[in-house]
C-alpha cells in the first residue's frame, strides 16, 4: 500500500541534486516565466500566496521578492529549517510565514483563502494525488490561481525506453515504491490531470513543459552543455507539442471558477 513520501533527512541532497543543479535552474526559469504576468507584471496589490510543500523555500523567496505575502507549508522539519535560514539571509522574515504541515493538514488548520497556491513537485509523491489536490483547493479563493507542477509519467516511460529498460515498461512498473532515491511514487499523465482540473472547477490558463529535452541529452553531452545555450531552447519548446508533453515536469497554471 502506497504512502505519502516526506523528505526528512534529505534536505542536503535536494539542495545539491535539484536546487544547485542546472535542472533546478531550468525548472525555476520556466515556472517564473509562466507566473510572470500574474505575480510581477499585473501591478495588483500584494497577493496572499500559499506555497504548499514548498521545500527549501526557493519559490517562496522569489514570490516574496516580488512584494507578496507567503505562507510556506512544508511537512519536513529539516527542509523547513534550511528554508528558514535562507529566508533570514535574504531579510524576508516579514514576508514569509513558515508552517510545518502536510497538505492534508492545511484545511484543518484554517489556512486561506489564498489568491494563489503554488503546488510544485508534490503531487507525484502522494499516495492519493487527486484527493489531496481536491482538499488543497479549499484553501483557494474563487477566482484565485493554482500553479501546479508535477512529474510526467510519459517522460519516465521515454527515459526507460531510451535506457533499454524494456521489461519494466512492458510490465507497466513505472512508479517507484518510495523506499529509496528520488523517484516519484505517482508519476502522472498530463491528459489525466487535465481531466481532474476540469472536474474540480479549474480553468487552464497556461500549460508548459519543464525540461523538454535537457534530461534526455546524452550524459557526456549534458555535462559539457552550456546553460546559457540550453535555457533559451528549453523556453522555446516549453509550450510546443510534442516536446511539451514529453517534458520531465508539467506546469499548469489554472484559475478557480
Amino acid at each position: 500500500m502506497k504512502q505519502d513520501r516526506i523528505f526528512d533527512g534529505l534536505a542536503q541532497r535536494f539542495q545539491r541534486s535539484i536546487y544547485d543543479d542546472p535542472r533546478g535552474v531550468i525548472r525555476l526559469a520556466i515556472l517564473q516565466d509562466d507566473l510572470q504576468a500574474l505575480v510581477v507584471d499585473s501591478g495588483t496589490r500584494p497577493l496572499q500566496i500559499l506555497d504548499a510543500g514548498g521545500g527549501l523555500g526557493q519559490m517562496a523567496i522569489w514570490l516574496a521578492q516580488q512584494g507578496h505575502q507567503i505562507v510556506l507549508a512544508e511537512p519536513s522539519g529539516d527542509m523547513l529549517q534550511r528554508a528558514e535560514a535562507t529566508i533570514a539571509q535574504q531579510g524576508l522574515q516579514d514576508s514569509i510565514h513558515l508552517l510545518q504541515a502536510s497538505v492534508q493538514e492545511l484545511v484543518s488548520k484554517g489556512c486561506g483563502p489564498f489568491d494563489l497556491i503554488t503546488f510544485h513537485a508534490v503531487l507525484e509523491w502522494l499516495a492519493e494525488p487527486r484527493a489531496v489536490l481536491e482538499q488543497l483547493l479549499h484553501c483557494l479563493k474563487p477566482g484565485g490561481s493554482l500553479s501546479l507542477m508535477f512529474f510526467n509519467h510519459h517522460s519516465t516511460v521515454m527515459r526507460r525506453l531510451i535506457a533499454g529498460d524494456l521489461d519494466t515498461v512492458s510490465r507497466g512498473n513505472i512508479a517507484s515504491d518510495g523506499r529509496q532515491g528520488l523517484a516519484p511514487i505517482s508519476p502522472l499523465k498530463p491528459e489525466e490531470v487535465l481531466v481532474w482540473l476540469a472536474e474540480l472547477g479549474l480553468e487552464l490558463d497556461t500549460w508548459s513543459g519543464v525540461r523538454c529535452f535537457y534530461d534526455y541529452m546524452y550524459h557526456g553531452v549534458r555535462k559539457t552543455a552550456k546553460l546559457e545555450e540550453v535555457l533559451p531552447l528549453e523556453r522555446l519548446y516549453s509550450r510546443q507539442e510534442p516536446w511539451r508533453s514529453l517534458a520531465r515536469y508539467q506546469h499548469m497554471l489554472c484559475r478557480k471558477l
